[in-house]
């Protein structure tokens, strides 16, 4: 059984060291191990330590100075999720960012982001995962800088961002994904080009969002009390709500499936362009967009996404792409029934 995952492992480290110098090779596997077999405070300082012969100076200088580096292997990694993913069905890629707070003086591309404890400082990024069933691997992990820090000309808003990774994942899978989003990324730049590569899109609306219904241009919370049909839902034995669909018109877009659910008083709107989803089709694979919530809190608690003891932003982007191998590393090695991260890094 260890043979096995050995050879699994190396087959997977494989393509990662070849797009990289032999001097860079080491400390790509010392940052690697460190950022999987340490528990806490994963510093520069504790990986070489533990690690690297305690040369914390050629650790820093890899990290700071890899920029051509990190393109090649945020590259490889989408490579990877092509061979794991291509040919399963329902696959979804699923669009968000998350927050790493962070204080302190000089530090490049910190800024306020808005999260759900309201404008947090810190550094922010663009994430993609892949899921298909039990399987999950990370696609891509972008930093976003605000426009107040970037250097002139570089600047690239969120949606840029995300639009970036929807190209890379066209190329990569030409039969199409449905591709799942909350409503940051509901938006035309990101929702046509997913229908012009002939893809599906499942996307939370805002509710103030207009749509046209019937010719009346409405706002989606003022239709949620027109007489709609609603239809019961059951997602799980516990979670039951009810539903009403529409086909409207979503300016900018064209034509789309409005979902209105209701649980209490409260409404919630989901649009695709897949106009024959079904109520529970609709349910079930947003249910499914919790995933990239899971794995933002794994990459938190146990790789070190927020503990980067560097002020380079180019670091960080190298910090950020080899989590992303780790990850995809530890969820290839682990065995499936095992459901917690921290069962599956131990």
């Amino acid at each position: 059984m260890s043979q096995t995952r050995s050879k699994k492992i190396s087959s997977y480290l494989g393509p990662f060291l070849k797009v990289l110098a032999k001097p860079q090779r080491k400390y790509f596997l010392i940052y690697l191990v460190g950022l999987v077999w340490l528990v806490k405070f994963r510093s520069i300082r504790e990986i070489a330590a533990h690690f690297g012969g305690g040369n914390t100076d050629g650790l820093h200088h890899f990290l700071k100075n890899t920029a051509g580096v990190v393109t090649k292997l945020q590259e490889e990694l989408q490579r990877f999720c092509q061979t794991m993913m291509e040919g399963l069905e329902d696959t979804l890629l699923i669009l968000d960012d998350t927050l790493a707070p962070r204080e302190g003086k000089r530090i490049e591309g910190l800024g306020l982001h808005h999260s759900a404890k309201g404008l947090q400082k810190g550094l922010c990024a663009v994430t993609a995962f892949l899921k298909a069933g039990a399987l999950g691997f990370v696609f891509a992990i972008r930093g976003y800088c605000p426009r107040k820090v970037s250097e002139p000309g570089t600047f690239k808003s969120k949606v840029q961002l995300a639009l970036e990774i929807l190209n890379e994942a066209f190329l990569c899978f030409p039969r199409g994904l449905t591709v799942v989003m909350d409503t940051w990324y509901a938006c035309a730049p990101i929702l046509n080009p997913i229908q012009e590569a002939g893809w599906i899109f499942l996307a939370a609306l805002k509710q103030n969002r207009y749509v046209y219904w019937n010719t009346v241009k409405i706002a989606v919370h003022l239709l949620a009390k027109r007489r709609l049909s609603y239809k019961r839902v059951r997602v799980s034995k516990k979670k039951r709500f009810w539903t009403a669909s529409e086909i409207v018109w979503l300016p900018q877009v064209g034509r789309v499936k409005l979902f209105i659910t209701r649980l209490g008083n409260e409404h919630r709107f989901f649009v695709t362009n897949r106009l024959d989803m079904t109520e529970l089709e609709m349910a079930r694979i947003y249910a499914q967009r919790f995933a990239i919530e899971t794995f933002h809190k794994d990459i938190k608690q146990h790789l070190g996404f927020g503990e980067m003891f560097m002020r380079s932003w180019q670091g960080v982007q190298t910090h950020w792409t080899i989590l992303g191998v780790a990850y995809n590393l530890v969820a290839l090695s682990s065995k499936p029934r095992m459901k917690s991260f921290r069962q599956k890094i131990r």
